[in-house]
């Protein structure tokens, strides 16, 4: 009864995905057979990169973006996912030297 209630409480909260801002559900199923938009542990910084398992590196992540995000920096996926990075693309591109004459 205590795991189901948790379980209803945390999804009542509705939990965001820090990159990509949508909703996440908690799934006590095996990994691969978890939804696309079940609530992980991520790393922000990569544990390979030397990245701790402190609070001040961990956020939640659905499995998506956890899984798609690879090796990429986390701030820079967080622009791509949110559609960000387009725009600072366009922004910067009128801002660039201009070649020859």
């Amino acid at each position: 009864m205590a795991d189901h209630m948790t379980r209803h409480v945390q999804n009542r909260i509705k939990i965001r995905c820090c990159y990509c801002g949508g909703l996440m559900v908690l799934s006590d199923k095996p990994p691969r057979k978890q939804p696309p938009n079940a609530e992980t542990m991520e790393h922000l910084r990569r544990r390979s990169e030397g990245g701790r398992n402190n609070r001040d590196n961990i956020a939640l992540a659905c499995k998506r973006c956890n899984e798609e995000r690879g090796g990429m920096d986390w701030l820079l996926y967080t622009t791509y996912r949110r559609g960000e990075l387009w725009e600072l693309i366009e922004c910067a591109s009128p801002c660039a030297p201009r070649r020859g004459p």
